[in-house]
């Protein structure tokens, strides 16, 4: 090899290794671009509909506003299949099934008049299971019972597939009370599409 070539590739290893030492310092200043340093409101998230859970920013803007739209049926099915994160916080599949609840009740659309199933399966079936289950498992409470409560005082119907709780070797009165059995989540779904619900899955 060349003297000269020797001279390039010392440059190219000092231009990216000098480049990657100030990598932290590069990622700070772009974060610092983009974060917003701005304290927001005591109101900017609220929880409307379910309390304490599934905050929403509200706008009232008229664009596809269900409350505005004639017509709608509000019938959504979700589908959950997953745990993200820590097991022993919330669901974040339920979560989000409380954010769309309180998005609707935000814009103006009663609760009696939301039809919303969720139907648990696969990797979220740990959401469903009892306190007693759950602590034998986990070490803690079921923390997403409280959120069923909630959902199910807003009017949202939470079911669980048996076909996954089979799978996992679960028996079905490990299962919680509040929480309903059902042949499978894919009939359920599809069921439910047939009879015009709108398909989520989260």
């Amino acid at each position: 090899m060349r003297p000269a070539s020797y001279i390039v590739i010392a440059a190219l290893a000092g231009f990216v290794g000098g480049n990657v030492l100030q990598l932290p310092e590069l990622v700070d200043k772009v974060s610092s671009k983009f974060a917003d340093n701005k304290s927001e409101p005591a109101d900017f998230w609220s929880t409307p509909a379910i309390a304490g859970y599934g905050k929403i920013h509200f706008v009232n803007t008229p664009d596809y506003n269900p409350a505005n739209t004639p017509g709608l049926s509000n019938k959504i099915v979700f589908q959950i299949n997953r745990t993200e994160g820590d097991v022993r916080q919330p669901n974040l599949g339920l979560e989000r099934v409380a954010r769309v609840t309180n998005l609707y009740y935000a814009a103006g659309v009663p609760l009696n008049q939301l039809n919303f199933v969720v139907s648990i399966n696969s990797d979220a079936v740990p959401a469903a299971l009892n306190n007693d289950q759950f602590r034998k498992a986990y070490g803690t409470d079921n923390p997403n019972l409280k959120l069923i409560d909630e959902l199910k005082q807003a009017g949202v119907k939470v079911t669980i597939c048996d076909q996954s709780v089979a799978f996992h070797q679960l028996q079905r009165d490990w299962i919680d009370t509040r929480v309903t059995h059902t042949l499978s989540s894919g009939t359920t779904v599809a069921t439910l599409q047939n009879e015009g619900y709108a398909f989520l899955m989260l």
